[in-house]
């Protein structure tokens, strides 16, 4: 397995506003940038900022693999409004494993409650892969917003609203004996 590092999006700040820039531009990304196009200082911090964000970068010897982002709801402690994009689809396997190194992060490090995230029902390929996390691992599904997102394109749809408490994620912690540090 090739090696990973999961970093502070803030260390490879220029690398990465150019890597969403160009990941902007392609279609299949239309519902990450939901928010009707591409604004840098919108989507990622220059600055490591932990009191209402954590946003990371996977790297390998590649360069930059995947952003992750999710923005705090305090005094709650709770995470809202995760957003994942895998720039590189050879390296989902890394990608996964860096995911589960991210809650380790926010259940045990910051004390994480709660992570809720939505998914357009029309982005299938997301919507799948999420269907199948909470079957396989942990999390369950909130409900639906009907009308909650359009891409890019201007395409609408509804969006799923899925979610990890703090007590989920330790169970099956617990039951996979699965340890990760950052």
């Amino acid at each position: 397995m090739e090696k990973y590092k999961l970093e502070p999006a803030s260390s490879v700040y220029p690398g990465l506003v150019r890597k969403l820039a160009i990941a902007g531009m392609d279609p299949r990304n239309q519902w990450f940038f939901s928010d009707v196009g591409f604004f840098p200082d919108g989507i990622v911090s220059s600055k490591v900022n932990t009191v209402s964000n954590e946003e990371f970068v996977v790297l390998s010897d590649d360069g930059i693999i995947a952003y992750i982002t999710g923005k705090w709801a305090r005094p709650l402690k709770t995470i809202i409004s995760v957003r994942v994009i895998l720039f590189d689809e050879r390296k989902s396997i890394i990608l996964g494993k860096a995911l589960f190194e991210y809650l380790e992060y926010l259940f045990i490090a910051r004390g994480c409650n709660a992570m809720t995230w939505i998914v357009a029902e029309k982005n299938i390929h997301a919507y799948k892969i999420y269907e199948k996390f909470i079957k396989r691992y942990m999390g369950h599904r909130v409900g639906m917003k009907h009308y909650g997102q359009m891409s890019y394109s201007g395409e609408i749809s509804n969006t799923i609203i899925y979610e990890i408490t703090r007590e989920e994620y330790f169970r099956w912690k617990e039951k996979n004996e699965v340890s990760t540090t950052i």
